[in-house]
Order: C-alpha cells, then sequence, then structure tokens
C-alpha cells in the first residue's frame, strides 16, 4: 500500500511539473508577438544521475549593439547543476524564422549534469532589458531496466603480465634509473675536475717566485712618469693610478687595508708607521693634492704632478725591504 502511494504521489508531481511548464510556455507565447532575443534552453527536461544535458544561451542582437552581464559560469550554474564542459561563445547568422531586425545571434553552451533526485530551476538570466524564463530540470536515479539488485564484492581478478608487459610498465622507472645514475657520474666527474684545478693551481702559487711589492711598486711607477699623461689632458687618471699603485705597495709591506678608505684614514695609518716623518708628510701632502685634482678639480701645474710622483718613488725606496731579511725591518706598524 505504501509503494502505491509513493508511486501516486511521484506521478502527480511529475504531472504538476507539465502542468506548469505547458501554462508558462503558454504564457510566454500569449505575452509575446515576437520571438525572445534571450532565450536558455535545455536538450532535455530529465536528467539522470551522471547523464549529460546541454544547456544553451542564444541572444539575438543588432550589429552596433553591446552584450552586458553575459554569464560567466566556471564549476557549477545557478541551482546547483556540475558543469562539466563549456563552449566558446559564438556568433551565428540568424535562420529564416528570426526576426529581420537581428544581425546576428550570440550562443553558448554548457554540459550538465546532477546528482541530487528532485527538480532544479536555473533562474532567470538578465542581458540588458531582456530576460529569460527559469529553466526547470528534473534529476532522477540512474535509469535500469528491472529492479536495483544488490550484488555482492567481486573476487579479485589474478592477472598474468607477459614479460614484454612487465617491461613496458617499468621503461619509467629504468629511465629513471639511468638518469639518476648519468647525474651521479657527472658529478663525480666534476667534482674531480674542481679537485685537480684547485691542486693545480695551489702547485703554481707555489712554484711562482716571491716578487717583493718594492719591485712591483716601483717598476709601475717608473711607466707611469715615463707617459706623463698628466700633460695630455688626463691629470685625473693619472692621480687614480698613482694612488693605486702606492696603496698596493702600502698593503703588502706594512701589512694594512687601506685600498678602500679615504685619503683622511690613509693619512692616519701611514702616520702610524715606524718610518722617517718626512717620508710619511711627504706621500700624505702628494695624495691630498690628487684628491683635490680628483674631486675639486683643482689644476695644478705641471711640476707639481712630477713633483707627486716622485715623492711616491722615494717613498717606495726609502721603506723597501731589506735584501738580507726579505721581511721588513725598516719600518713596522706601530
Amino acid at each position: 500500500m505504501g509503494k502505491e502511494l509513493n508511486k501516486y504521489l511521484y506521478g502527480l508531481l511529475i504531472a504538476l511539473f507539465w502542468v506548469t511548464s505547458l501554462s508558462s510556455a503558454l504564457s510566454q507565447g500569449i505575452l509575446q508577438s515576437t520571438p525572445s532575443r534571450l532565450t536558455l534552453t535545455s536538450d532535455t527536461s530529465i536528467v539522470a544521475w551522471g547523464e549529460r544535458a546541454e544547456i544553451t544561451l542564444r541572444f539575438g542582437k543588432g550589429v552596433n549593439e553591446n552584450i552586458e552581464n553575459w554569464p560567466q559560469w566556471k564549476d557549477t550554474i545557478p541551482g546547483g547543476l556540475e558543469i562539466l564542459s563549456t563552449s566558446k561563445l559564438d556568433t551565428l547568422a540568424p535562420i529564416s524564422s528570426d526576426p529581420d531586425e537581428w544581425d546576428m545571434i550570440i550562443e553558448q553552451s554548457w554540459k550538465v549534469t546532477g546528482w541530487d533526485s528532485g527538480f532544479v530551476s536555473i533562474p532567470s538570466i538578465k542581458i540588458g532589458n531582456d530576460s529569460t524564463y527559469p529553466l526547470i530540470l528534473q534529476i532522477v536515479p540512474t535509469r535500469a531496466d528491472g529492479g536495483v539488485e544488490i550484488k555482492d564484492a567481486a573476487d579479485i581478478i589474478q592477472i598474468d603480465w607477459s614479460l614484454a608487459e612487465r617491461l613496458k610498465k617499468a621503461i619509467p622507472w629504468i629511465a629513471v634509473l639511468i638518469g639518476l645514475g648519468l647525474l651521479f657520474f657527472l658529478a663525480k666527474y666534476l667534482l674531480n675536475w674542481w679537485r685537480n684545478h684547485e691542486v693545480i693551481a695551489e702547485i703554481k702559487e707555489k712554484n711562482t717566485p716571491y716578487i717583493p711589492p718594492h719591485i712591483i711598486a716601483l717598476k709601475e711607477l717608473k711607466l707611469l712618469e715615463e707617459r706623463q699623461s698628466w700633460n695630455k689632458g688626463e691629470a685625473k687618471t693619472f692621480h687614480v693610478q698613482l694612488s693605486k699603485i702606492i696603496r698596493t705597495y702600502i698593503d703588502e709591506r706594512f701589512k694594512i687595508s687601506s685600498l678602500e678608505k679615504t685619503t683622511r684614514e690613509v693619512s692616519d695609518l701611514i702616520n702610524l708607521l715606524n718610518i722617517n716623518p718626512s717620508d710619511k708628510s711627504k706621500l700624505v701632502f702628494a695624495l691630498r693634492l690628487g684628491d683635490q685634482i680628483k674631486f675639486a678639480k683643482y689644476r695644478a701645474l705641471s711640476e707639481d704632478h712630477s713633483r707627486s710622483i716622485s715623492v711616491c718613488i722615494e717613498f717606495v725606496e726609502n721603506t723597501m725591504e731589506t735584501p738580507e731579511e726579505g721581511e721588513p725591518s725598516k719600518s713596522t706598524a706601530e
């Protein structure tokens, strides 16, 4: 008795749905003398669980007419239907039954499905002054012939893989192992090369004869003096090179760091050295003259440039290492 009552109620609900849909269609036909410019339709009104329905939105428009608020549905359609795929927004030519004022048809479709039994209502869509009627779909359990029969779980099927099939399945893993092996040997080769490179560099460094800093400084100062670049309009460049040569010599000779310091800081370091005060003052004067030329655009005489490099040469000669010791003897940092 209960089952018959349920079937009766279910049939009555379906009949009510179709009556409502029919009355809506009739009212639409009565109220509109021309086809609606905006329509939302479905290729089916009943969808089983997991089956597909295609929802199509169609809009007739003129050439110069803009479209606003076109639906941008991503995962679901309002009402709860799941979107499986979305077609591109397409522009079509009107068909013979369309009004003459329509220059083109804008159309887009969505393939949807549902998983909850019952009725799904897609709300009205409004674009400009046009709107669609709500679209109602019925979601029903998956259709099957006869009653639903509950069966026991199937037995586990044993599959015998052939050798060729096993190799085919193992190819990705074999490729990974080969790749890892190649990376290992490449890393080992690079590591050995780097170690050998360091050893060779160390051997070369040990075999390189020691050249006292004053030898290098005097050679560079003599070349700089011979060029006389201050007479060629390169006074600033001359003093930059002169400062670098004498600072490098001071760093190597007295084991201090002056290359990255200002002239004021270097002057303080020079005044701490245990050397002849006259050599100190002359060198500091030459460095300060270079700063005036480099930064204050001071125009010095040719004799001033010549005197600066002579002071630097004299400073190196007066403070160089003694041949007997090979180490600083005449002056050390206090």
